[in-house]
């Protein structure tokens, strides 16, 4: 009798694990839609989002239908990071009203509090090296509230850099060289770095791996929205030709 109660039990707990990992946030959208290379695609995946966008919107409507979306987004209290993506998020929009690219990041402390905002200013600033991680960490950094949180150039322990898109290798590198965690939102299939850990250099794996690298735990919708955003640089091609 015993054998078979803990083989039931066994059962219920295989069932469980297989139930949770298929309702991960990894397995709730499909790989495939985070690859988009023509600004037809990107207006069909706008559209499919819940923000009443339509296909002939002017791009300044389009725009502000996310933003009131995003106002009025309330996080999913089953993913944890659902409050740093829409944060990220907000940020990334900033940057495409702004004429930039759809990439924003915030700073989260060790206890769970955005302490720093930042996005993309390149095209805005004509400055290569100002992708959203960059302009949140220098910000950060040249701020007084930094003190508390950095013994140098080196962040101090639980801070967390949350992207809404997954970190380049430029902007990975110099958050793994700080010291911070990194999470984000959507992946980079074609440029992101943390998926890549394992191309750079033995000692560079090393010095990144020491702290949490990871995709958040983020909803189906803003991991969308995340991919969206960043390739809106699409809908009127703006950037260097």
């Amino acid at each position: 009798m015993k054998k078979v109660f803990l083989f039931v039990c066994l059962i219920i707990l295989v069932c469980v694990s297989f139930s949770q990992q298929n309702n991960s946030p990894l397995t709730q959208v499909d790989p495939a839609y985070f690859f988009t290379h023509s600004r037809e695609d990107l207006i069909r995946k706008l559209v499919d989002l819940p923000c009443g966008i339509k296909a002939d919107d002017p791009l300044k409507v389009m725009l502000k239908k996310i933003e009131s979306f995003l106002i009025t987004f309330v996080p999913e209290k089953e993913y944890e990071d659902d409050e740093y993506a829409k944060a990220a998020n907000i940020q990334a929009l900033k940057s495409v009203v702004q004429g930039g690219y759809g990439i924003g990041s915030v700073l989260v402390d060790q206890d769970g509090n955005i302490i720093a905002y930042g996005h993309n200013t390149q095209i805005q600033k004509k400055r290569s090296d100002l992708h959203a991680e960059m302009t949140l960490m220098t910000n950060f950094e040249e701020s007084h509230k930094a003190k508390k949180y950095m013994n140098l150039y080196v962040y101090k322990p639980g801070l967390t850099v949350f992207s809404s898109s997954e970190p380049c290798p430029m902007c990975f590198i110099r958050i793994s060289t700080a010291g911070a965690d990194t999470k984000y939102c959507t992946p980079g299939p074609e440029d992101g770095m943390v998926t890549r850990v394992n191309c750079l250099p033995p000692s560079w794996q090393e010095l990144a791996l020491k702290n949490r690298v990871e995709i958040g735990d983020c909803s189906p919708i803003m991991q969308k929205l995340s991919h969206l955003l960043f390739y809106s640089y699409l809908l009127d091609n703006r950037g260097p030709h």
